[in-house]
């Protein structure tokens, strides 16, 4: 780590994992650093799909929020490419999340989720190198080797690899039907769930984390990746906070995206077994049923 450190210019004097499992992963990986002045930041190892362009993008949304007061992990070092990796040292945000959200916490993200969403409108940024709508399935598809991924799980499980090609069939019969990629663009979070969004020990907002998914896309995919299926009152909280309330295509355009991320759930899987040499089997179906139901 100290060759990390040293190529982003930072005088780190101690580093601890966020979280065990990290070192070896292909996802992200965040450590907190310390610096010789007493400085806390979050020494952050990007995904291995991560790209140089992509990172710019994520960049100039934090800058922005920033500027707008909000608390999230902005740029203080980096990125630099280092193992095949980028790397970057990032602001440390404060706070917790909600260990077991209320109703009336649930009310409360969602009006922060307004809050976000009326701080990004106007981000005219363009697309997100290497992004896609969620709904876009065949370009998702492509840029995970979905068919690959198929293959390779049908030598292993033949009928486990019929159900997920169904499975995609069937969600871009429905992206077709409800029209799911003519919804309003926006640029959202991407991953507005509750352990993203820490509150300090009295209860106020003490910052939001994880912009990684951040891109265009709808604001009935961004209630949809929150888990508004877990959370019903973020809806609520949204729309009474919001000087724009989800109209009724996006409404229901909820539902059949509940689906589109059940097949999103099982490309990732292939993806991850692709890398490993291990498919999730189990996990797999679990997406599969949910995909059905």
């Amino acid at each position: 780590m100290s060759a990390v450190t040293e190529a982003l210019g930072i005088d780190a004097v101690r580093l601890e994992p966020t979280r065990p499992g990290d070192d070896e992963s292909a996802a992200n990986g965040n450590w907190h650093l310390w610096t010789r002045d007493g400085e806390h930041h979050i020494l952050r190892r990007y995904h291995v799909l991560r790209t140089e362009p992509d990172l710019a993008f994520e960049t100039k949304v934090l800058e922005h929020l920033t500027a707008r007061g909000w608390c999230v992990p902005a740029k203080v070092a980096g990125p630099v490419r280092y193992d095949e990796r980028w790397w970057a040292v990032t602001r440390f945000v404060p706070g917790r999340p909600h260990k077991e959200e209320t109703a009336a916490q649930q009310g409360e993200r969602g009006e922060l989720l307004a809050r976000l969403h009326a701080d990004l409108r106007g981000l005219d940024l363009g697309p997100r190198p290497g992004f896609f709508q969620a709904a876009d399935l065949d370009a998702m598809g492509e840029f995970q080797s979905w068919d690959r991924g198929i293959e390779l799980l049908r030598r292993r499980h033949p009928e486990l690899a019929g159900r997920a090609e169904r499975a995609m069939e069937a969600a871009k019969q429905l992206v077709i039907e409800r029209d799911l990629l003519g919804l309003p663009q926006t640029i959202v979070h991407g991953d507005f769930a509750s352990w993203n969004v820490h509150f300090s020990d009295d209860g106020r907002l003490a910052g939001v984390i994880d912009f990684d998914l951040c891109h265009p896309d709808s604001r009935a995919w961004e209630f949809v990746i929150a888990r508004l299926d877990l959370a019903p009152g973020l809806l609520a909280g949204y729309q009474r906070a919001t000087a724009d309330p989800l109209n009724e295509s996006e409404l229901a355009a909820i539902e059949p995206l509940q689906i589109v991320l059940q097949v999103l759930m099982v490309m990732a899987g292939l993806w991850n077994g692709q890398h490993s040499g291990y498919f999730d089997e189990a996990m797999i179906a679990r997406h599969l049923d949910k995909a059905r139901s």
